[in-house]
């Protein structure tokens, strides 16, 4: 699911959904009933999304973490969470 976001949508995970990180497991994404496992890419992406920061902070924050170009974490990040915002994991 590709999905373009607003420079200035506040991302965050809804009420009932957490990201931790279990000893064993690694990085979880816990929501009622359900488990999903996120990589190290899809957690540091969750971490960042707390609603204070817009999509576009989102960006700059991982861009200068990486040294990446901007538009490529903007086309993956929105990637990931169009996908979560699609399963109702993420709330705009």
């Amino acid at each position: 699911m590709n999905m373009s976001f607003a420079p200035e949508a506040r991302p965050r995970l809804p009420r009932g959904v957490r990201l931790r990180k279990d000893a064993h497991r690694g990085w979880l994404l816990l929501a009622p009933e359900t488990v999903f496992a996120a990589n190290g890419s899809a957690a540091e992406i969750l971490e960042l999304c707390d609603g204070a920061r817009t999509f576009a902070e989102l960006v700059d924050v991982l861009a200068s973490r990486h040294g990446a170009e901007r538009a490529r974490i903007m086309c993956e990040a929105g990637r990931l969470l169009g996908a979560l915002h699609h399963k109702r994991l993420l709330d705009l």
